[in-house]
C-alpha cells in the first residue's frame, strides 16, 4: 500500500510538472508571436521581450533546472529537443527522464517484490523511454523536413514572381507549409523581426535544422544576397535538385529493401531459435549462463551479432 501511493504521488507528480511546462511554453510563444510583430522598433521590441520573461519564467526555473542546465553546456540536447518539437528546455528533459527512472523503479519494485534485478531492470527501462521517444521524434521531424523543402523553395519562387519581397515569400512559408518547416522559418521570422540581421538568422535556422537540403537554400540565398542573380530561378534549380535526389533515393530503398530484411531476419534469428529452446528445454541452455566457457561463448555470439548488424547496415546504406 505505502508503495502504491509512493507511485502515485511520483507519477501525479511528473505529470503536474510536465503540464506546467507546457502551459508556459505556450504563454511564453504568444508572448514572443506578439512582440515579433508589435509595432515597435526591432531593438524596442527584443528589449521588452527580454524585460518580460527574464522576470517571469527564466527566474523561475533557472534555479531549478540549472544544474541540469549544465549538462546540456554544448547546447546538443537542447538542439534535438528543438528538432523534435518537444517544447522542453535541456534540463526539464533531463528531470522528466529521472522521474521517469524513479517511476520505472518504484513498478520494478512493486511488480518484483523488492528484487533487486527486477528493480534495476525497469529503473533502466523508464530511463531510457524518454531517450527513445526523443530519437524517434527526432528522426521522424527530419524526415518530414526533407519532404517538405523541395515544395517550400517553389513557394518562395512562386511568391518572388509576383512581386512579394524575400521576407514576405519567407512568411507565406511559415503561413502555408505544415510544421517542422513553418517553425523553422517562424522563428526564422521572429528573430528578424526583432532586429537580429537577415543572414544571421537564416544561417542559425540552417544549424537548428539540420538538414543539408536546407543549408544548401540558405547558403544559395546568402550567396545571392551578396553578388545578385535571380532568386526564383535559384530556388527552382535546387528545388529540381532536391526532387530528383529523394527519387534516387527512394530507388535505393526499394532495391536494398531485400537486404535490410534479411538483416533484421539474421539478426533475430538465434535469438528466437535461443527462446524456442529454452522454452522447450531450459536446461540444455543453462550451461551458457552457469559455465565461464558457456558466458564466454555467449558473450563471443553477442559481439559477433553486433558486428554483423553494423556491417549489414553499413552495406545497405549508400549516401546520394
Amino acid at each position: 500500500m505505502f508503495l502504491a501511493l509512493i507511485t502515485f504521488i511520483g507519477v501525479t507528480g511528473l505529470a503536474y510538472g510536465f503540464l506546467s511546462l507546457r502551459l508556459d511554453e505556450v504563454r511564453i510563444q504568444r508572448r514572443l508571436d506578439r512582440a515579433a510583430y508589435s509595432p515597435l522598433a526591432p531593438g524596442e521590441a527584443a528589449s521588452s521581450l527580454r524585460e518580460r520573461e527574464s522576470a517571469g519564467f527564466w527566474q523561475r526555473w533557472q534555479g531549478r533546472w540549472g544544474k541540469l542546465m549544465a549538462l546540456d553546456s554544448r547546447g546538443q540536447l537542447e538542439l534535438r529537443l528543438h528538432r523534435a518539437g518537444i517544447p522542453l528546455k535541456a534540463g526539464e528533459f533531463l528531470a522528466f527522464n529521472g522521474f521517469a527512472g524513479l517511476v520505472g523503479g518504484l513498478v520494478g519494485i512493486i511488480v518484483g517484490g523488492g528484487s533487486l534485478l527486477q528493480t534495476l531492470l525497469f529503473l533502466l527501462i523508464g530511463l531510457i523511454l524518454p531517450q527513445l521517444y526523443l530519437i524517434r521524434k527526432e528522426r521522424a521531424s527530419m524526415t518530414a523536413l526533407s519532404g517538405q523543402i523541395a515544395d517550400s523553395l517553389v513557394l518562395m519562387a512562386n511568391s518572388l514572381r509576383a512581386g512579394h519581397s524575400f521576407l514576405q515569400s519567407l512568411e507565406m512559408v511559415a503561413r502555408e507549409m505544415d510544421p517542422p518547416i513553418s517553425r523553422e522559418f517562424r522563428r526564422a521570422l521572429q528573430e528578424m523581426n526583432l532586429g537580429i540581421p537577415v543572414e544571421t538568422a537564416l544561417t542559425a535556422m540552417g544549424r537548428r535544422a539540420g538538414n543539408e537540403d536546407l543549408d544548401l537554400m540558405v547558403t544559395a540565398v546568402l550567396i545571392q544576397r551578396q553578388v545578385g542573380g535571380n532568386l526564383a530561378e535559384i530556388l527552382d534549380t535546387i528545388a529540381e535538385t532536391i526532387r530528383e535526389r529523394v527519387r534516387i533515393q527512394g530507388e535505393i530503398k526499394t532495391l536494398t529493401a531485400q537486404g535490410r530484411i534479411s538483416g533484421v531476419i539474421i539478426s533475430l534469428l538465434p535469438l528466437a531459435v535461443g527462446v524456442f529452446i529454452g522454452a522447450l528445454n531450459p536446461e540444455y541452455l543453462s550451461m551458457l549462463f552457469t559455465h565461464p566457457i558457456g558466458r564466454a561463448m555467449l558473450a563471443i555470439g553477442v559481439l559477433g551479432q553486433l558486428a554483423g548488424i553494423a556491417a549489414i547496415r553499413k552495406i545497405v546504406k549508400i549516401d546520394v
